[in-house]
């Protein structure tokens, strides 16, 4: 029994730190190939549309980086569900609805992106930002932050009460990029992506450690049978 409960605490672990390192792939791909052509730093449409004709490699790098890191995400959703579906079935159940729908908008938003956004003029690119803007900045970060908020009460007894808190402030960071969203803050949704994507790494990171039995800042395990006898 221990051993399969162990089993499962790592492949959390493994999810988690994927998810993370996910994460901060994707920071650097926004920062380097996404951020001149988002609508964040007051740039004109024009030369925006512009940066996406010239650099359209990078762009499809960037955008394909920022998929796949949510797939590394509802992943993670994923093997946390499987954990605590026993106590919480229905719970946990709704948790994959939610995040699997905010999966499948979040992709609508990155093809708009990734495949309509390339190639408009000014007013055109307008009208697509807005579009995927709605998908995956509004629709996909309120499901997806729900699902967490969800998760995080399911699996209360499982954590720590650090790792409760910091779950709640991604989750409350993912409702501000909605928020920004929704005001058209072109500024707050920036500092919003990037306060979320942060707390999101650390987060995960932490979880990750926290289910391979790991105190940060000490090294040690929880876990004494995954202490090596110095001896062998």
């Amino acid at each position: 029994m221990t051993a399969a409960v162990d089993s499962k605490g790592h492949g959390v672990a493994r999810a988690a730190f994927a998810a993370a390192a996910a994460g901060v792939v994707g920071l650097a791909a926004v920062q380097m190939w996404l951020r001149p052509g988002l609508p964040f730093d007051g740039v004109e449409p024009s030369q925006r549309a512009e940066y996406l004709l010239q650099h359209h490699k990078c762009w499809t790098w960037g955008w394909l980086v920022a998929a796949i890191g949510a797939a590394f995400v509802v992943n993670l959703y994923r093997t946390l569900a499987e954990r605590w579906r026993g106590s919480h079935a229905g719970t946990c159940g709704l948790v994959m609805l939610l995040a699997t729908t905010g999966f499948a908008v979040d992709l609508t938003g990155i093809a708009l992106w990734l495949i309509v956004a390339p190639g408009q003029d000014a007013a055109g690119l307008g009208l697509v930002e807005k579009m995927a803007g709605a998908f995956s900045l509004f629709v996909a970060k309120v499901l997806y932050s729900t699902a967490g908020v969800l998760l995080t009460l399911a699996g209360w007894r499982d954590l720590s009460r650090s790792l409760i808190g910091l779950g709640f402030a991604v989750w409350l960071a993912g409702f501000w990029v909605a928020g920004a969203t929704l005001c058209g803050c072109g500024s707050a949704q920036f500092w919003s992506l990037g306060t979320l994507v942060i707390l999101f790494i650390v987060w995960s990171t932490l979880l990750g450690l926290h289910f391979l039995g790991v105190r940060p800042g000490t090294g040690y395990s929880d876990n004494p049978s995954s202490i090596l006898d110095p001896r062998d």
